[in-house]
């Protein structure tokens, strides 16, 4: 006997449809965050730096030196048993100050929008391509810091700094850098600069003929506990100005994460929250996140003529600090390149 079986037609699937009344804000919570919320700095940064928030209105703070009181010194008990009586002086602190980064207003017009099939895909690359360009000037604001040295970031203590002598190589110089360090701290990360990396690479092809001895040289580093790390990326610091690397081509940092005299990472990286109501606000749907990415209902003034489009833009509040310059060393290697 024959059976008749049955197959249940499904409904088409529906296709969830915008508020076009509030478009602007549907946009908002589609490109609100950053890509992905597991990483909410750069990899860069969190490899060197502790990372914090603050809330709307914290104060955060800094010492403005090193410990003036440095230097263990313990005695023997006296044969009276006196204790000897030293007055110390407590390390001066200064707030800090949060500073604001902002995108350019990009704006998409309302017909390139219509045009896609999905209507938010046009959005979200903007949105895509305004998140890395803030990533990168974070990076490269902390790595110009560390290299120039600037005295607004630091306690009073630069860095350390290799000065590559005659006769040094590419080797020579990460070693001379990892003996600055180590007696500070260990678990090391070496960020590098574009060249830096392609020489670590070619290391072992380009000195085959010369080698005395047998140095492998990534294997070396991975054996003495250094991680590296490319710093890739080019960033303008001018309106259609010429877009440079982010950090210098032919420089290397070297970052001692976990220190012998001090708690945590050597540099601090905090951004500012930004409330649900600052938000609202702002007209940006971000609930609590750290960056805000807005977008501007219609129209958009450009050049002093309304134009039918929806704007663009990004912005956050955040600050750096290096506490403990003494687990860093920087080198500028382009003489043994």
């Amino acid at each position: 006997m024959q059976r008749t079986i049955e197959i249940e037609k499904k409904k088409p699937k529906e296709v969830k449809k915008m508020d076009r009344n509030n478009l602007h804000l549907e946009i908002a919570k589609l490109i609100g965050q950053p890509i992905d919320a597991s990483l909410p700095v750069p990899v860069e940064i969190s490899e060197v730096a502790d990372v914090f928030t603050a809330e709307p209105g914290e104060k955060v703070w800094r010492y403005t030196e090193f410990d003036p009181n440095a230097g263990d010194y313990i005695l023997s008990v006296d044969a009276n048993g006196a204790i000897a009586v030293v007055k110390r002086t407590p390390t001066g602190d200064a707030e800090l100050t949060f500073s604001g980064l902002d995108s350019k207003l990009e704006y998409v017009l309302i017909d390139d929008i219509l045009a896609e099939t999905d209507n938010t895909s046009v959005l979200a690359r903007r949105k895509a391509s305004i998140t890395r360009a803030m990533d990168k000037k974070e990076v490269s604001l902390i790595t110009s810091a560390l290299l120039a040295k600037t005295a607004g970031y630091l306690p009073g203590v630069n860095p350390h700094e290799y000065t590559p002598v005659t006769g040094d190589d590419l080797y020579d110089v990460i070693i001379g850098m990892k003996h600055l360090v180590e007696d500070y701290g260990d678990n090391y990360v070496l960020l590098v600069g574009s060249t830096v990396k392609e020489k670590i690479d070619t290391y072992d092809k380009d000195k085959a003929g010369s080698f005395n001895y047998n140095v492998t040289l990534t294997a070396k580093l991975a054996e003495l506990g250094i991680k590296v790390v490319k710093m890739f990326g080019t960033l303008s610091a001018t309106q259609g100005g010429e877009q440079v690397a982010i950090m210098d081509t032919n420089s290397l940092i070297l970052v001692a994460r976990n220190s012998r005299i001090a708690e945590g990472k050597p540099i601090k990286f905090v951004r500012r929250k930004i409330g649900a109501e600052i938000a609202k606000a702002m007209g940006a749907d971000v609930d609590t996140a750290q960056r805000a990415l807005i977008v501007n209902p219609t129209p958009v003034n450009v050049a002093g003529t309304n134009t039918l489009a929806y704007g663009i833009f990004g912005y956050e509040s955040m600050i750096f600090t290096i506490t403990n310059p003494k687990a860093i060393v920087i080198c500028d290697a382009e003489d043994v390149l």
